[in-house]
């Protein structure tokens, strides 16, 4: 596990220092050579001849993209995409494949989305009839998309190792508009280079001393009740510092190439890109706009760190939490699901599906759903107090302790991910979480209509 963790910071490191090189070339078709070259050269180093998966699924999708109607093509991109990485990709040694390695699978993860994302953005700008489309879904970088056009977005250097996932749009834009040239990434990039290794240090220190393995151990099993359910916070913190330090990284590598940087005026929002895309054309035409205008990397800002910590809410927490990759879930998954009772379900079940087959994952993330019913219960009671008072406060801090002991509670099988671990870890605290969390939801349907009922009269 260390080991990969040095190879995969070291290329990361490396995806930052090649921004300088690559900005340096400014006609387009240069830039897309270079940043698909590189992208190729660095899937290569981690996969050797298991570059071969990515090749395919770009392949494939390129005939699906360019030949197949904006009315399907979408749908068999996603079903394609999906189906290479979870039966041809990792169930393939089950017919004498050889495993891939684990740096190959975060390739083809976030290029399952970016594929399946592209087929998407050419159906929603197919699609559009509306004639103000301020969120430029119908783009001029979708009018005409080619074989190698495919191609160059799946294997562009930026991000193709974990992400953070960007529209094909967002690509189009850092190479074919000026604004690269006229955005200094480097003081940004510096800041968070130095919160990564802020960041990395605190991982080794705690991973060092809160190791995820002692949850299984009979020593862990001898210790206190409170010890074991304290235990989990240090556990969860330290994947937490761990994810965070890989993912700044990645932002810096997509900054310093330019990508995701957007005029602050069009309110740009993570994995969209600017909510006013209309703004940013008119800016396109203007030189003394460009060069006046202050500008910001949101799009591609995929953990807001603060929020994450400081939100008293999972539902909440779930947006701030990856949120390049929430956004595809969102947009593509959950929004266009037919069935809104199973929507939630549905896109947390892919999500899991999305991260592999190990129990763990399906144990935290298809939990999920069955806490926010008591959560979203809460908040009712939450909500009948005026913002700032005391019980407003009390109910916030409740409910941010309670959104912690979740997120540990559930992430701890995300990281020991085998069935038996995840039974003996939830043995050791005789399934405390499960059982106080039924039982909370209980008492609080059964508490509703009182609590609700009398703060509704006392408002009238």
């Amino acid at each position: 596990m260390f080991r990969d963790d040095v190879i995969y910071v070291s290329l990361l490191l490396s995806c930052v220092a090649f921004g300088v090189v690559y900005r340096k070339f400014k006609n387009p078709h240069e830039r897309q050579w270079i940043s698909t070259s590189f992208g190729l050269l660095l899937i290569i180093l981690v996969s050797g001849t298991h570059v071969m998966h990515p090749l395919i699924c770009l392949l494939i999708n390129a005939v699906i993209v360019t030949r197949l109607s904006w009315k399907i093509c979408h749908l068999a991109s996603l079903f394609f995409s999906f189906f290479y990485l979870l039966i041809i990709f990792r169930l393939g040694h089950l017919v004498g494949m050889p495993v891939p390695p684990a740096h190959t699978n975060l390739v083809q993860m976030i290029l399952t989305l970016k594929l399946s994302g592209l087929a998407f953005e050419i159906n929603s700008a197919a699609a559009m009839k509306i004639p103000n489309d301020p969120q430029g879904v119908n783009s001029v970088a979708l009018k005409k998309i080619t074989f190698m056009d495919v191609f160059h977005y799946g294997l562009s250097y930026m991000g193709v190792l974990t992400g953070p996932y960007y529209r094909y749009r967002t690509y189009w834009d850092s190479i074919h508009r000026p604004f690269s040239d006229y955005i200094d990434p480097w003081p940004l990039t510096l800041y968070k280079l130095k919160q990564a290794t802020v960041l990395s240090v605190l991982f080794l220190i705690m991973n060092y001393t809160f190791p995820t393995e002692y949850t299984v151990s009979e020593e862990y099993a001898n210790r206190s009740l409170l010890y074991r359910w304290l235990y989990t916070y240090p556990v969860f913190a330290t994947f937490r510092l761990r994810l965070f330090s890989g993912i700044i990284l990645s932002e810096c590598a997509c900054q310093m190439a330019g990508v995701g940087g957007y005029p602050t005026r069009c309110e740009t929002a993570p994995g969209l890109g600017p909510r006013n895309y209309q703004e940013f054309e008119e800016i396109c035409t203007d030189k003394e706009k460009i060069t006046q205008e202050p500008y910001d990397f949101e799009t591609i800002h995929n953990m807001n760190i603060w929020q994450v910590e400081t939100c008293h809410l999972v539902r909440s927490c779930m947006k701030y939490w990856n949120s390049c990759i929430q956004y595809w879930m969102g947009v593509y998954i959950y929004k266009r699901f037919p069935f809104k009772p199973l929507r939630i379900m549905m896109t947390l079940t892919l999500s899991a599906l999305w991260h592999g087959y190990a129990v763990g994952y399906y144990v935290c993330i298809c939990s999920v759903p069955f806490y926010l019913q008591l959560e979203d219960l809460l908040v009712k009671f939450h909500n009948q107090h005026e913002k700032d008072s005391i019980g407003w406060k009390i109910w916030t801090f409740t409910l941010w302790a309670m959104r912690v002991s979740c997120m540990a509670y559930l992430g701890v099988p995300f990281l020991l991910l085998d069935f038996r671990q995840i039974l003996q870890f939830y043995a050791n605290l005789y399934y405390l979480g499960h059982i106080s969390s039924l039982i909370l939801y209980i008492v609080a349907r059964l508490l509703k209509p009182y609590i609700i009922k009398k703060n509704a009269e006392k408002n009238k």
